[in-house]
C-alpha cells in the first residue's frame, strides 16, 4: 500500500506530485536499505515493482517512496510492504 504527498518535498517552489506510471523507475528506502525498481502494476493503493537489487523487508515495514525530479531524486510518498 502506498501514499503520494500533495507536493513534492525538497524542492523550493511548490510542484504538486503526478499519479505513479506503470513502466516508471522509483527508488524505494526500507530502513536503511536503498533499491530502484519498475512499476509494473498499479491500483489507486497498491503497486507491484520488478526490483533491481532485491532487499530484505517484512510485511508491514515502512518505504520511502522517490521519483527523479528535473536531475534530482525527490521524496514523493511512504507505503508499507503488503
Amino acid at each position: 500500500e502506498y501514499t503520494l504527498f500533495k507536493r513534492v518535498v525538497g524542492l523550493s517552489e511548490e510542484v504538486p506530485v503526478a499519479p505513479v506510471r506503470e513502466g516508471e523507475q522509483l527508488v524505494l528506502n526500507i530502513y536503511s536499505a536503498v533499491t530502484s525498481g519498475i512499476v509494473r502494476k498499479r491500483t489507486s493503493d497498491k503497486m507491484e515493482l520488478q526490483l533491481r537489487r532485491p532487499i530484505v523487508a517484512a510485511e508491514g515495514d515502512k518505504i520511502a517512496i522517490s521519483r527523479i525530479i528535473g536531475s534530482a531524486w525527490r521524496l514523493i510518498g511512504y507505503g508499507e510492504v503488503a
